[in-house]
């Protein structure tokens, strides 16, 4: 969401409430589409790839050649800026993004059950992608979620029937291979049920992007409180002379605005950008 007309404040945090259901790679994404550096490059690089639709949930990419401006952004090509993580063929390259879960197609056996990726797969929309290099990855949606992965093996539009193996071998901590598996469960529908829970980290995220947008759209910091906080609250925070509010404020501004300059690639690794630091991009 971008903040362009004001209505009620409450009802700009309800165009948020996608947040619940983002990934790591799917907030990078969020920050990065708003930097204006990246959105000039992005709008003016035509990415050579050819895409058909494999069938009725499925489209195929191919790109033709290396993108070397999109990579300095830790992208394989330029999406659409205008699009959220929720609709955008966001592919993160291996160097930007080093723990994607990696899958091995191969031939399924008479009978052999649908496991976790299986009915991802089967269920979901999925855009498959051969990079530049013959690399082949994924991209598997359900509902608001998706998840991006490495593949090879077995060809998946050859009309024979697919098995997907997952592979945690190159993920040595044993929380980040549960994380993965809880993740996919959730983007396939075997998380938990009832309406997804913001996270502390998702919920600090999420403010923080709101923090940007309405700086962007030229709120004041009281305008911000007034669409995280109830009016009571903000106009007892404004009239008390405590500050601790407005400088709430100003953090989440900042944090907002150090992810979006660079600090996007510490969320791609699991990891939340330092105070005044920043992740190196050659572009940002």
């Amino acid at each position: 969401m971008r903040i362009r007309h004001i209505g009620e404040f409450s009802d700009i945090l309800a165009g948020y409430a996608y947040a619940s259901q983002l990934s790591s790679s799917d907030w990078a994404w969020e920050f990065l589409r708003r930097n204006r550096r990246f959105q000039t490059n992005a709008m003016a690089q035509v990415p050579d790839v050819s895409s058909e639709a494999a069938d009725a949930r499925t489209t195929r990419l191919i790109l033709m050649r290396r993108d070397r401006l999109a990579e300095t952004w830790g992208l394989i090509f330029f999406p659409d800026p205008d699009l959220s993580a929720r609709v955008a063929d966001v592919f993160w390259s291996d160097r930007a993004f080093p723990r994607k879960i990696a899958i091995l197609g191969r031939e399924r056996a008479t009978d052999e059950p649908d496991e976790l990726f299986d009915v991802g797969l089967r269920t979901g929309r999925v855009t498959h992608l051969t990079d530049a290099r013959q690399r082949e990855h994924l991209l598997i949606r359900a509902g608001a979620s998706a998840l991006q992965v490495r593949y090879r093996g077995l060809p998946l539009f050859a009309g024979r029937a697919v098995k997907l193996d997952v592979s945690l071998s190159g993920i040595s901590q044993a929380s980040r291979q549960a994380q993965i598996l809880a993740q996919a469960g959730h983007v396939f529908g075997h998380g938990e049920t009832g309406a997804p829970r913001l996270t502390q980290q998702a919920l600090r995220l999420r403010n923080a992007l709101i923090a940007l947008d309405a700086h962007d759209a030229g709120l004041t910091y009281r305008d911000t409180a007034l669409i995280l906080y109830d009016h009571q609250r903000v106009a007892h925070a404004w009239q008390s002379g405590s500050t601790a509010m407005k400088s709430e404020m100003v953090r989440l501004l900042a944090k907002g605005q150090r992810l979006r300059a660079g600090g996007y690639f510490r969320l791609l690794q699991g990891r939340l950008p330092a105070n005044g630091r920043q992740a190196g991009c050659a572009q940002c």
